[in-house]
């Protein structure tokens, strides 16, 4: 069984950052190698994030794995690539995180161990897996949890060698993991490589979520290729088997497929007629979405997805964050109400060892043609009393507003401006951090270079925005009436929307007790609204979230009614 984690940890082993660390202390302090119960890298990092999820005991980081609700107890897991490795392996392994309301969150010990199944003691070896635990996905499968009911199973890609595992060609393989007392063990802390695995020899990394279809077969892509499963029973049974590849999923890293979104606030009512009916994601050189309609043909086929008539536009892939963001992983959670919401989380690659982005809820904007992603609005909770909240604020032309956050506030901050948008073209900036310093890299600057458009009968029209070197085009209606910018700046980068996340871009920047804030417009302007919060920490230990009721409901719609 493993320890819970503490809230601290003691210094004693190399630098963090390694992704082939080895080295490890436990909660007392002795050094050795890595492995159940000796799992910390040093001391947690300094000047590190304090809303954003991010290892708390000195390992580096990166992707998302497996985030997902479990129904059966409440919980929210979140997954990650954490930079250590059990002998003999070089990792990463499978990091872990858990939330009952996406607010408070508890550190637990590392969930799948590379090469150990630490269910028991001691460990079990698992040598078809010995190298590392790469990126995986987490699904809710019919009879996965006590007695019969909906419960979670993770499946992800383990890396194995030829010595150890005699039919290992490729070096990676998929397996899968399931709670070890699922019934009493309410955070998950222990998991267990059933005696089936591998799932799927002789692969390549990277499996998706997979999707059902009506007829109950169960598919999944990874990085070069689809696999199915015939129902939930053979799921559980670790029996899958491979459909081949397939042109219409373009070969890319940590690959995701689900349907299209529900739609964006405001705009539920042109969500109708024959929209995409999937978003396809992937990561090469930055993640991107397509959409399009997906036909999934004949059982045990690849089924096709192309471009959907009329929307043929957004086929074309899309960057999701300009950003220091990647390989993104989503999944669908329940809202308080009981229906049903896409969210996807990402790798903030920023100092001082990497991060989570915040929880991010897709939807579909039907009007503008895109995606949006918005904070989940969960996020609001972190707020502290506003330290800066003003309505109808008068911004002189080209006079930066400073907001004179008291100190330490805008380290760690949300900050929100609203533009009512104007008959002429003007600049709009937030500028953070230390302002009074000489060099450009004290401070970033967003900003959205707006110019009205000529014709208001266009559908939409679009304007230029940048945060640092950071570049992207905001879509507009000729119908809205104002401009949103919210900033969540949290010590050593910002996480920025523009229109309540028709855009977005995580941007690296140092922030210290002495950064501010500064709006400005280069033509008069009043500002509707600016609002700058302090945040609270999200850190709570695994006892706490234990003794939290429940937030979300156990049963969820199966389709929200939009129109």
């Amino acid at each position: 069984m493993k320890l819970a984690v503490v809230a601290s940890a003691i210094a004693g082993c190399a630098a963090s950052h390694v992704a082939r660390q080895q080295d490890c202390i436990n909660a007392a302090g002795e050094s050795g190698p890595c492995g159940p119960g000796r799992e910390f890298c040093g001391k947690p990092f300094e000047h590190a994030p304090k809303f954003h999820l991010m290892d708390q005991h000195g390992c580096g980081e990166n992707d998302p794995n497996g985030p997902i609700f479990d129904p059966v107890h409440g919980v929210i897991h979140h997954f990650y690539q954490i930079h250590l490795a059990a002998p003999p392996g070089h990792g990463p392994d499978y990091g872990h995180f858990v939330s009952k309301d996406f607010v408070h969150w508890a550190a637990m010990p590392v969930a799948i161990w590379n090469g150990l199944d630490d269910s028991v003691w001691p460990p079990k070896k698992t040598p078809y897996d010995n190298e590392a635990i790469f990126t995986g996905s987490g699904v809710v499968i019919d009879g996965a949890g006590p007695n019969g009911q909906p419960g979670v199973i993770q499946i992800y890609p383990g890396l194995c060698n030829k010595q150890d595992w005699p039919q290992c060609e490729t070096g990676t393989l998929l397996a899968q993991a399931v709670p070890a007392d699922y019934a009493t063990d309410e955070l998950l802390t222990n998991w267990t490589k059933p005696s089936y695995n591998p799932i799927m020899e002789n692969t390549q990394r990277d499996p998706s979520t997979p999707w059902k279809l009506p007829n109950g077969e169960w598919r999944l892509r990874s990085y070069d290729a689809l696999y199915g499963t015939a129902s939930d029973a053979d799921m559980l049974a670790g029996k899958w088997y491979s459909l081949g590849k397939s042109d219409d999923f373009r070969q890319c890293e940590c690959p995701s497929f689900y349907p299209l979104p529900g739609p964006s606030p405001g705009f539920e009512a042109v969500y109708a007629g024959t929209l995409p009916s999937h978003v396809h994601k992937t990561s090469c050189g930055g993640d991107w979405w397509q959409l399009g309609t997906y036909d999934a043909g004949k059982p045990r086929t690849t089924g096709s997805f192309k471009a959907t008539p009329g929307w043929e536009d957004l086929y074309s892939q899309k960057r999701i964050d300009q950003g220091q963001f990647y390989a993104s992983k989503d999944n669908e959670y329940p809202t308080k109400d009981g229906n049903k919401r896409r969210i996807n989380w990402g790798w903030a690659i920023v100092p001082p060892g990497s991060a989570q982005t915040l929880p991010r809820e897709i939807t579909f904007n039907a009007a503008a043609r895109t995606l949006q992603q918005a904070p989940i609005k969960e996020i609001e909770a972190l707020r502290d009393t506003a330290a800066f909240d003003k309505e109808g604020v008068v911004l002189s032309a080209g006079k930066g507003l400073r907001l004179k956050l008291p100190a330490g506030v805008a380290q760690h901050s949300e900050v929100v401006a609203t533009f009512g948008l104007l008959v002429t073209s003007a600049t709009f900036s937030i500028k953070i951090g230390n302002l009074d310093a000489s060099s450009d890299k004290a401070s970033m600057l967003c900003e959205v270079h707006y110019s009205p458009p000529k014709n208001m009968s266009v559908s939409f029209y679009e304007v230029p925005v940048q945060c640092n070197d950071h570049n992207d085009t905001l879509r507009l209606l000729p119908s809205e009436k104002t401009l949103e910018l919210r900033m969540f700046a949290d010590a050593s980068f910002a996480e920025v929307f523009f229109q309540d996340g028709r855009i977005a871009m995580t941007v690296v920047q140092h922030l210290d007790d002495q950064s501010d804030v500064e709006v400005t417009s280069s033509v008069p302007v009043t500002a509707q609204r600016l609002s700058a919060y302090p945040m609270k920490s999200i850190w709570v230990s695994p006892e706490e979230v234990r003794r939290q009721a429940r937030v979300y409901p156990k049963e969820v719609r199966e389709k929200e009614q939009f129109v």
